[in-house]
């Protein structure tokens, strides 16, 4: 399998789409051939699911919709939870086929979780066993709001429990109010744990915004405090 990332998050909401989207424009940029993962996205908006297409174009098309998203259901549910409303009962086994098609044909694959570390994601599966079977080191999302310390430390412990190798932590400040939180709730993580947060990225969100454009500022807050290509073993 060729070399990858799997990007998950402290819980919904951290921001977990937004770096992925980032990273995928990082590597992009630096010539290296990434395209994003997700296995499995719910809650339909408009007859879209907006994580598949902000990573749909944060590849740059390079893979359809479907592959790189091979499982979608409507409901805004967790996964099992909203298959089941469709009359499935979920599986895991057409996503990690796709991931693995996916792998050979590109240099890179951006994966992208869905919620936590314990969301289920068939009967037998949750997200942080799908990571070690994909092979990847777990890339950390937190916010900075207040809970993130227990939150961050929870899923780092989770993640080395199960020996599952963390590439980096990533804190996203979510809400302008969070701002004056990030920096001493780095400095309490760091304290507690061997691992590092490697970036900082600072509240960015405006109305007027579009998905895109909110990754292509991401990156270039992402691009001044880590050198991506590193995980491509460049």
């Amino acid at each position: 399998m060729s070399a990858g990332l799997f990007v998950t998050g402290t819980d919904t909401g951290a921001g977990k789409t937004l770096v992925a989207c980032a990273l995928l424009k990082l590597l992009r940029r630096a010539g290296i051939d990434a395209v994003g993962f997700k296995p499995v996205a719910t809650g339909v908006e408009d007859g879209k699911w907006l994580d598949v297409e902000a990573l749909y174009a944060a590849s740059a098309g390079a893979e359809p919709r479907e592959r790189i998203c091979p499982l979608r259901f409507a409901a805004p549910m967790a996964p099992v939870q909203a298959a089941k409303r469709e009359g499935i009962e979920l599986d895991m086994g057409p996503a990690r086929r796709a991931l693995a098609e996916l792998a050979s044909r590109h240099a890179l694959v951006v994966a992208e979780g869905i919620g936590g570390l314990l969301v289920p994601l068939d009967e037998r599966t949750l997200v942080i066993d799908f990571i070690k079977q994909s092979g990847f080191p777990a890339l950390v999302v937190c916010k900075a709001q207040l809970g993130t310390v227990n939150h961050t430390l929870l899923t780092l412990r989770e993640l080395d429990r199960a020996g599952v190798p963390v590439a980096a932590v990533i804190m996203n400040v979510t809400r302008a109010e969070d701002t004056e939180n990030a920096r001493p709730s780095v400095e309490e993580i760091e304290r507690h744990t061997r691992h590092r947060i490697a970036a900082t990225i600072s509240f960015c969100v405006a109305p007027e915004i579009h998905q895109d454009e909110l990754a292509a500022k991401a990156a270039e807050i992402l691009g001044q405090q880590i050198q991506v290509s590193a995980w491509a073993g460049r």
